[in-house]
């Protein structure tokens, strides 16, 4: 029987986080976007540059974007929050923008209205996604214009409205056809010349590979500040961890802390996640209570099942090709590894890796760790692969120092996966039918690393 003294969770597994206290973790973040918003609203002029948060699913981007919206809003700001990828992206702008126009008075709503009517005529029926001679240039800059006008008529009458300015927010800017992000482009580069004194903003948040997505659609990507979002540093992940409970009134102890900290070795989704997960174990701690260990061991029993289910959502998103890739990759080890190990442990050229190593990086499953390397997005998805895909009994890398005899092990164990996995891998001799590329490099922005 629930009490009254008993408190539910103040962790957000899976959802967006509880924007009435500090984001957990990402102070340095909000307090750079303080920076801007009161750049903007004492000196009433143009953030210059887009600011685009990038990094894997699970590390808080979208929380951290609200975040941005709240504090913006707390400044008097007018607010647009877009999700780019249901439809083309000016679309979207354009219903976002007519839902802020309604928000205000009939001379300020028929403004916006009229500036949306511009944009869609300005877009035309023409698709300027394949054109390539003078007129879908023209195309592209008109709706940049258009896009420019939209803007800065909201942010005008966002201050005849008393608002401070205008923000404008992206998420899953990856997702924006390319049509779309050169038109946000052209229309931020024109605002620089000729809106300098218009008090707006535009912050975005992506998948990791948001920056090569940009850059293919825009060639003046500089006008973008990619900041990459990872897993919290230690004193993060503590933060993240019991701050929560102590704006409850309960604390951790120092082991149960350090405990539950090894389940989610700083992953974001995952501190949430053990943090949920021990706060039920404890029966939905008054205050004044203390977590112990004890509870954190308990909370494994359902911890473990519910991490093991998220890597199974993301290895079913892979095709066979890149399911061949992920189990090199498993057999390279838990950090980053170098895509000329991956191709060579799969008996192919560096680039004929080049498509299911994109098409992975645009699921969100892996990313660059540098230059020539890769590395899976969430921690303990490679023992994940090991163990519960390839029915390994260690979760550790196989022993073998050599490489290509390591993945061949791997591989071969796809001919007998466990009963845990249902999903059967194409055989190692199908390898490099899967695999053969093009003689020539591919890579995107450069020759093979």
């Amino acid at each position: 029987m629930v009490t009254s003294s008993q408190q539910p969770s103040p962790y957000t597994p899976g959802v967006i986080a509880d924007l009435a206290v500090e984001l957990p973790g990402r102070a340095v973040q909000l307090h750079a976007i303080d920076e801007r918003l009161s750049y903007v609203q004492t000196f009433h002029k143009l953030n210059g540059r887009i600011r685009v948060d990038v990094g894997p699913r699970g590390v808080g981007k979208t929380s951290l974007l609200r975040a941005y919206e709240q504090a913006a809003q707390s400044r008097g700001f007018a607010t647009v929050f877009i999700t780019a990828g249901d439809r083309p992206f000016l679309e979207t702008v354009s219903a976002e923008f007519t839902a802020l126009g309604r928000r205000w008075q009939d001379s300020a709503r028929e403004q916006i209205h009229a500036a949306v009517k511009n944009l869609s005529i300005g877009i035309g029926p023409v698709s300027i996604k394949t054109a390539t001679d003078p007129a879908a240039t023209a195309y592209r800059r008109a709706a940049g214009r258009e896009l420019q006008g939209l803007i800065r008529a909201a942010a005008e009458q966002a201050q005849r409205s008393d608002a401070t300015g205008l923000v404008v927010l992206v998420d899953e800017i990856q997702s924006a056809d390319a049509d779309g992000l050169r038109a946000l482009g052209y229309a931020w580069q024109n605002m620089q010349a000729d809106d300098a004194a218009l008090p707006a903003a535009l912050f975005a948040a992506g998948l990791s590979h948001s920056q090569d997505v940009i850059t293919d659609a825009v060639s003046f990507a500089e006008r973008f500040q990619y900041v990459h979002l990872g897993n919290l540093n230690d004193g993060a992940a503590i933060t993240a961890l019991t701050g929560p409970a102590g704006r409850r009134g309960v604390t951790w102890s120092p082991a149960a802390a350090e405990r539950a900290l090894g389940f989610a070795q700083n992953y974001p989704f995952f501190v949430q996640l053990i943090g949920d997960e021990t706060w039920t174990a404890a029966g939905f701690p008054a205050a004044g209570s203390v977590l112990t260990i004890d509870h954190v061991e308990l909370a494994a029993a359902t911890f473990t099942p519910a991490r093991a289910a998220f890597f199974r959502a993301r290895w079913s998103k892979a095709t066979e090709s890149e399911m061949q890739m992920l189990v090199a990759m498993a057999g390279l080890g838990d950090t980053s590894v170098r895509r000329r190990d991956i191709a060579t442990a799969l008996n192919v050229r560096t680039e004929a890796i080049s498509k299911p190593r994109q098409s992975l990086k645009d699921k969100g499953l892996i990313e660059d760790a540098g230059y020539g390397r890769l590395s899976f997005t969430a921690p303990g998805f490679a023992a994940y692969i090991r163990t519960e895909i390839l029915g390994l009994d260690r979760p550790e890398p196989p022993a073998p120092a050599d490489t290509r005899a390591r993945i061949s092990d791997l591989l071969a164990a796809t001919q007998a996966p466990s009963a845990a996995s249902p999903v059967e891998l194409p055989s190692p001799a199908a390898a490099p039918e899967v695999y053969r590329g093009p003689e020539q490099p591919t890579e995107r922005g450069g020759p093979e690393r």
